[in-house]
């Protein structure tokens, strides 16, 4: 048994027990509140909310420069008369690519679209299960609202918790 060539039980030990520490780093930088996984769910998360933020401040601002110029060339063109309300939330839902509103209402892609006459408020909420707290949706929700000259947009929270 003298020239007895091959791998001792001691280094197969060492070995196994290396590739466990590997392993159990590994994994561990794959999970938890500040792994790979939750890192990228998270930047999912903030691209999607920053997709729907600008697509409603794209609406806001279609609108809004509609007012605006009707309203510094027309001296009677009223933007909170209902019909021309309703005609604003029809763009917005437009410019969300949305379709057609139904009554005062439409829903599409997690979007809902509602306008109010009486507050003059046109509603955008948006619902996605990528920002989920729990057994809840949380929501993004912005109020776009119609003045006499202008139309101002509301601030929104954001979703994603970092």
């Amino acid at each position: 048994m003298k020239n007895q060539k091959g791998i001792t039980l001691i280094a197969l030990v060492v070995t196994i027990v290396v590739l466990l520490i590997l392993a159990g780093t590994a994994i561990a930088m794959l999970q938890g509140d500040n792994g790979i996984i939750s890192n990228a769910q998270k930047a999912q998360a903030a691209n999607k909310e920053a997709e729907v933020v600008d697509k409603v401040k794209m609406a806001y601002s279609t609108v809004n420069t509609i007012v605006l110029s009707k309203t510094s060339t027309d001296p009677t063109y009223n933007p909170q008369e209902t019909a021309t309300e309703l005609g604003l939330a029809q763009t917005v839902a437009t410019e969300l690519e949305l379709g057609t509103l139904s009554g005062t209402s439409v829903s599409k892609d997690g979007y809902t679209l509602t306008y109010t006459a009486a507050s003059h408020e046109i509603k955008i909420t948006y619902t996605d299960s990528m920002f989920k707290d729990g057994g809840n949706y949380n929501k993004i929700e912005i109020t776009l609202t119609v003045g006499t000259n202008k139309i101002t947009m509301s601030s929104y929270t954001t979703q994603v918790e970092y």
